[in-house]
């Protein structure tokens, strides 16, 4: 494909991070390999929960093979963790004005 020219849809390109792109008629430029697993899935990557992954660095050269493709969801663990984490701080917290009003009364 020239420099300038019109890509067909269904044509191909390397970026300069090596990522393979693919001309598709409804969403643009796609990652291939996530074309490659889409057939597998046989639904579309969902970008919010879905996290494509190579299996390892000599994987990343051929996106059409989808034995090195993997499909994993996106965790929300970190912030279930983060709220746990304030939740128990806000009852020490709690633990502790109690223990002070406590302690202010008694005197």
């Amino acid at each position: 494909m020239a420099r300038g020219s019109t890509a067909e849809v269904g044509a191909t390109r390397v970026a300069k991070n090596g990522y393979h792109y693919t001309k598709t008629t409804d969403r643009g430029w796609v990652l291939t390999h996530w074309l490659t697993i889409e057939k597998v899935l046989g639904r579309q990557i969902d970008p919010a929960t879905d996290q494509v992954r190579f299996r390892s660095k000599e994987a990343k050269n051929n996106p059409y093979d989808e034995k090195g493709i993997e499909v994993i969801k996106k965790r929300t663990s970190s912030k279930r963790k983060r709220l746990a984490q304030i939740e128990s701080r806000l009852q020490e917290l709690e633990a502790e004005a109690s223990s002070l009003r406590a302690q202010l009364n008694e005197s």
